[in-house]
This record gives C-alpha cells, sequence and structure tokens, in this order.
C-alpha cells in the first residue's frame, strides 16, 4: 500500500496545475488502464491527449495518464479482463462463463515461444470482442469517477493551502496578531 501512495496518490496531491488539468491526465489513464489494450496504451493515452487538446482545447497531464494506466499491471492484468470478458458476454447477451475464471486464467498461460503471435491472434479472436465490449462500463466508469475524484480532492487541497497562507499572512502583517495593536 505505501508503494501505491507514493506512486499514485502523492504525485496527484502536490500537482500545482488546475484540478481540471490533473484529474484530465488521471481520468485519460485510468480510461486506458481499464481496457485491454497492453502495449497500445501508451499510444492510445498520448493520442487521447493529442486530440482532447487540439481538438477541444482541453489540456491534460500526460505524466499523470501514464502513472494512473497502471491501475491495469501484471497483478491486476488477468482478473481485470476476466471481469471485461464475463461482462462483455453479458451485454453480448451470452449468459455462459466460458469454463470459469481458471479457464480463462489458463489462456494466458503458456510459453514465450515462435507461436506467441498465433497464441495472441487466437486468444483475441476467442474473447477479444467480449473483452473489449465488457472493458468500456468499466473504462467510462472509472475515468468519470476518477476525474470527479481528483477534482474534489484537489480543490480541498488548494482551498485547505490557500487558508493556511491566508492565515500565516494575516499573522505576519502589522496588527494581525502578533503582539498587534
Amino acid at each position: 500500500m505505501r508503494w501505491l501512495r507514493y506512486r499514485l496518490l502523492i504525485p496527484v496531491f502536490r500537482s500545482r496545475q488546475s484540478a481540471e488539468y490533473t484529474a484530465g491526465g488521471v481520468a485519460n489513464g485510468v480510461f486506458w488502464g481499464l481496457t485491454p489494450s497492453v502495449g497500445l496504451q501508451s499510444l492510445a493515452i498520448v493520442a487521447t491527449w493529442f486530440v482532447a487538446r487540439k481538438a477541444f482545447g482541453r489540456d491534460s497531464s500526460l505524466v499523470q495518464a501514464f502513472i494512473w494506466v497502471w491501475v491495469n499491471n501484471p497483478l491486476t492484468m488477468i482478473p481485470l479482463y476476466y471481469a471485461f470478458y464475463v461482462t462483455g458476454l453479458w451485454l453480448l447477451g451470452d449468459a455462459r462463463l466460458a469454463g470459469g475464471y481458471a479457464t480463462f486464467a489458463d489462456l494466458w498461460d503458456g510459453p514465450g515461444d515462435a507461436n506467441w503471435f498465433a497464441r495472441v491472434r487466437d486468444l483475441a479472436a476467442a474473447v477479444g470482442i467480449p473483452m473489449a465490449l465488457g472493458a468500456m462500463p468499466y473504462a467510462v466508469v472509472g475515468a468519470g469517477v476518477s476525474y470527479r475524484w481528483t477534482v474534489s480532492v484537489l480543490q480541498r487541497r488548494h482551498a485547505r493551502l490557500r487558508d493556511r497562507h491566508e492565515a500565516r499572512s494575516r499573522l505576519e502583517t502589522p496588527g494581525g496578531g502578533r503582539g498587534g495593536q
């Protein structure tokens, strides 16, 4: 938990940018982190940042995006992908669980041999559409929640720092409380 705090939360809290700027980066990273796009996430983050900036005038933090994309990491990838897959099957109207979690996790195990590309292609054909579709609710909700959370946290922090600064300024001005009047 300490690692998460120092790698994910502290950079958000210490951001000197506007709450919206930082939150945009966090939301970008969380969105792409909650999609089955490992290997393409960096390109997707940069493309999203570029389009948002140029087409919509919405600048955001690339650094925050690259930090927060790690919600999907080697430890969380298979459970997240399974959740995406099952959700996708449900959205497609397919109630079967395709053998359960153990069967799904076994699809991802295998030697790193010359047939790796063929195995990935076959895996994508078998589970790709349900997984991609099933990821969308998680990605959209995750991005929205992370944006609102970041804005809220940073606005409270900025207000606290401003109040502290104003209180300190009042104490240091003549008649402001240090033996004054």
